[in-house]
């Protein structure tokens, strides 16, 4: 089997590819690493192994409009000159890049597609910490060149940032039928990880036992994966932009979001009553947004 694993940033990427590469360890199937065949992953040891623990195991894919690259952090991108080698050599794979015309050829390939969402006011204020991260200011400076706080540069990125989930989530689910996509959400994961877990074992057709279930819970725990991976797995909470976003934030975000977010069932007050789902039927009608997705576009340097 061949998964690819998808989502914009700072929406429990790295925590559901652990739950994903846990599943494939306490399964059947034979775990196969392109990156780690190559003569780069050698290298990638020497590196600051502490910073970027666990970042030279995964394998990660950037899909653009005419171009396939493989990376490592943002240190090393190298073009994939065989799609197919690549995927028959990868047994999970991580994308953030959005969807085009290249990468549906590309995604359509995989065998499973599991995409996670996240509440966009939640992404936003993840990210601008992460940005401030020791991670993100040695691999990825260009973010934070000129910005000096989280909450600066949040106000000035909250237009950008949501707008770039409005693009990425909604060009996955205007495919979701056609890519057969299962879709995650943080907030399910957080509050009701059995139920959740169970429904990705069924999406992947994988029979695991309630003994293999609970060891999975408990090494993908927030608890644990913080100590283990501080970088990227920093509190694990949901409705932090009740506290920290002001009244003219939270107004901006409605502007830009409304639709998506009244889908998908995020509040759109204070109000937080249910979990987000996908609704059993999306609706043929609705616009679905899909374009330009900024903050993530590979850097130049």
């Amino acid at each position: 089997m061949h998964i690819l694993k998808a989502g914009l940033i700072k929406s429990g990427n790295f925590w559901l590819h652990t739950i994903l590469h846990n599943i494939i360890d306490y399964s059947d199937f034979e775990y196969k690493s392109f990156i780690e065949n190559q003569p780069i992953y050698e290298v990638a040891k020497t590196w600051d192994i502490k910073l970027l623990k666990g970042q030279i195991n995964i394998n990660c894919l950037d899909l653009t409009k005419n171009a396939v690259f493989y990376r490592i952090s943002n240190i090393f991108r190298y073009p994939v000159d065989d799609i197919d080698d690549y995927i028959n050599s990868s047994t999970l794979v991580w994308t953030h890049s959005p969807i085009s015309d290249n990468a549906l050829t590309i995604i359509q390939k995989f065998d499973k597609v599991i995409y996670i969402v996240r509440d966009p006011r939640d992404v936003s204020i993840s990210w601008s910490n992460f940005v401030f991260s020791h991670y993100v200011r040695r691999y990825f400076p260009y973010f934070t060149v000129d910005e000096t706080d989280s909450a600066t540069y949040l106000n000035k990125n909250l237009t950008t940032i949501i707008s770039d989930w409005m693009n990425h989530v909604g060009g996955y689910l205007k495919h979701q039928k056609d890519l057969n996509i299962y879709f995650v959400f943080y907030e399910r994961l957080l509050y009701d990880f059995d139920h959740e877990l169970a429904k990705i074992l069924e999406y992947l057709e994988v029979d695991l036992d309630e003994k293999a279930r609970g060891e999975i819970k408990e090494k993908v725990s927030v608890n644990n994966m913080k100590k283990d991976s501080p970088n990227h797995i920093r509190k694990g909470k949901s409705g932090q932009w009740l506290d920290i976003y002001t009244d003219a934030q939270k107004e901006e975000v409605l502007q830009i979001a409304t639709p998506l977010l009244k889908l998908l069932n995020y509040p759109l007050n204070s109000q937080i009553s249910s979990l987000p789902k996908l609704p059993e039927k999306l609706p043929e009608n609705i616009n679905f947004p899909e374009g330009k997705v900024v903050l993530i576009k590979p850097s130049n340097h």
